[in-house]
């Protein structure tokens, strides 16, 4: 193929590469206000806006970030090269056009003139060193490790150069953990970096209260131009019933993960608003291979089918979530339906645990982050075992400490999320490549050697259709194989108040506040 006479630039070529997922538009209001604050006569709008978040982050590094709580507040401070629009396609960021030369590389043009928090100028140099960072992170390595060479053609202009074609490129560039950080402060601060982090975004660090907040204010230099909403408060708000009240009580304007309990009262009060979108992630039962036990096969499934998926539906859920059926999500462009499923089957689980050796039963522990619908589902889980004769004790851990915990050796039954771009080299590649094992995802510490070459060709190719055939072969391996049993699709929600306007809610339950205000 002639790559030459495919050049294209900006959007030609992300319309190709990731023009997979369905439209679905999420905008921060039923309404569709599009008008500016400034195109609204006499409304009086807040320079200040708090968001209720079920924890703190663990990091404001992105380079070293791989949970949700700190990648939210990461996307309000760092600019990555390209981003991802409310439907999850790839469009222009700090690039504001692109090229691709062969299978291998692509050249980046840079916009002039973008400004870091301390008023440097981003240049070339910065985006060599952070793609460069972000490859020898343990924690960001498997979405930039194919990256061979970066290379800087002038300041406003950066080849990146893969070992093997990757497929998956332009999607990984877009992601939070992309965010283009300032070379020489970096360099200066070291260890001592997220102290006072420094990006290019729209809002830039001010304070953070472990436990307590973590406060951003605007960066009116932001090449988005100057926001309207002049500080940003984080609240940390662990109980979900809290969250509700703070909305309700105008303490806070928006709160993350909303409990099923509220989201009624949320659509029935005047005030408020519910937004919930289908998304590419999953929650998942993972079991540990470093244990022996867990090296069986046969306990696995036998797990499995001891769980009915459609009570965490119905129970726990209230409809807000799909009953999981293969290792990838339904939202997924290469989401394949005709796997092995694992539909409840008492007997078949019984059988199938003496037959792994177990036939008076196992005592196992379940371990599961302090987030109380994660916990009602492993008491659910718990009961469902023990009527096969499997006895589970349930440890519950702070958010911070369950990160890191379940990232070692030597756990048992571990109850995790996984949220992704939708693209399968992101939904799959970290959690069963077994260069990933432990904190870059691959949590049960699984090892297969087709897996990991079905992984490496997909990574390698550039042609969607293919890349999409491996993937679904990849999920029959490990719906037959196990390392984790995927228990729910879970739509992601947040509720805010109406006076907030103009915030976009994308489909990967992170918000664009770039255009958005405040009424008073």
């Amino acid at each position: 193929m002639n790559y030459k006479m495919l050049k294209k630039f900006g959007m030609g070529v992300l319309l190709v590469c990731v023009g997979l997922f369905s439209a679905m538009k999420i905008s921060a209001s039923s309404k569709g206000e599009k008008a500016a604050p400034a195109a609204t006569a006499n409304v009086q709008l807040k320079d200040t806006l708090v968001v209720a978040m079920k924890s703190d982050p663990k990091t404001l590094d992105p380079q070293k970030s791989i949970d949700t709580m700190s990648n939210k507040s990461i996307n309000l401070m760092y600019d990555s090269l390209l981003e991802l629009d409310e439907n999850l396609n790839v469009v222009p960021a700090l690039a504001e056009k692109w090229e691709r030369i062969d299978e291998y590389s692509i050249v980046f043009y840079l916009r002039k003139g973008v400004k870091f928090h301390n008023g440097d100028e981003l240049k070339a140099e910065d985006v060599k060193f952070t793609l460069e960072r972000a490859v020898a992170s343990p924690q960001t390595m498997y979405l930039y490790n194919p990256i061979s060479e970066v290379t800087v053609m002038d300041d406003y202009t950066v080849k990146v150069t893969t070992k093997t074609p990757f497929g998956a490129l332009l999607q990984n560039l877009a992601a939070i953990q992309g965010g283009i950080v300032n070379k020489k402060v970096v360099e200066a601060a070291g260890e001592d970096y997220v102290k006072n982090p420094v990006g290019t975004g729209q809002y830039k660090f001010k304070e953070w209260l472990p436990g307590n907040k973590i406060v951003f204010e605007a960066f009116n230099d932001s090449y988005h131009g100057a926001p309207e909403i002049k500080e940003i408060t984080f609240k940390t708000v662990p109980e979900v019933s809290n969250r509700m009240i703070y909305l309700e009580t105008g303490e806070a304007d928006i709160s993350f993960d909303i409990g099923l309990m509220d989201k009624e009262a949320v659509k029935n009060h005047k005030n408020l608003e519910l937004l919930e979108v289908e998304s590419p992630s999953i929650l998942y039962l993972g079991f540990d291979q470093t244990v022996p036990k867990f090296q069986n096969k046969k306990l696995r499934q036998a797990i499995a089918y001891a769980i009915d998926n459609n009570v965490f539906v119905d129970a726990i859920f209230r409809g807000s979530a799909v009953a999981a059926d293969s290792v990838m999500a339904k939202a997924s462009p290469s989401y394949n339906p005709n796997v092995k499923k694992y539909d409840q089957n008492i007997e078949k689980a019984k059988e199938l645990l003496k037959e792994a050796g177990y036939p008076n039963g196992i005592d196992l522990q379940l371990w599961v982050m302090d987030d109380g619908p994660r916990v009602d589902m492993c008491v659910i889980i718990q009961d469902q075992l023990k009527a096969v004769g499997i006895n589970v004790e349930i440890k519950v851990f702070e958010f911070g400490a369950y990160v890191s915990k379940t990232a070692l050796p030597d756990k048992e039954l571990y109850f995790l999320s996984w949220n992704s771009s939708g693209d399968g080299d992101a939904s799959l590649y970290p959690l069963f490549h077994s260069t990933q094992h432990g904190a870059s995802g691959n949590r049960s510490f699984y090892s297969n050697k087709e897996i990991d070459t079905l992984l490496d060709k997909a990574r390698t190719s550039v042609d969607q259709d293919e890349r999409t055939e491996i993937y679904k072969k990849v999920q029959d391996i490990l719906q037959e194989e196990l390392p984790h049993y995927t228990l729910v699709y879970p739509k992601l929600n947040l509720a805010k108040s109406t006076k907030v306007k103009n915030m976009i809610f994308k489909k990967n339950g992170y918000v664009d506040l770039t255009k958005a205000y405040v009424e008073k």
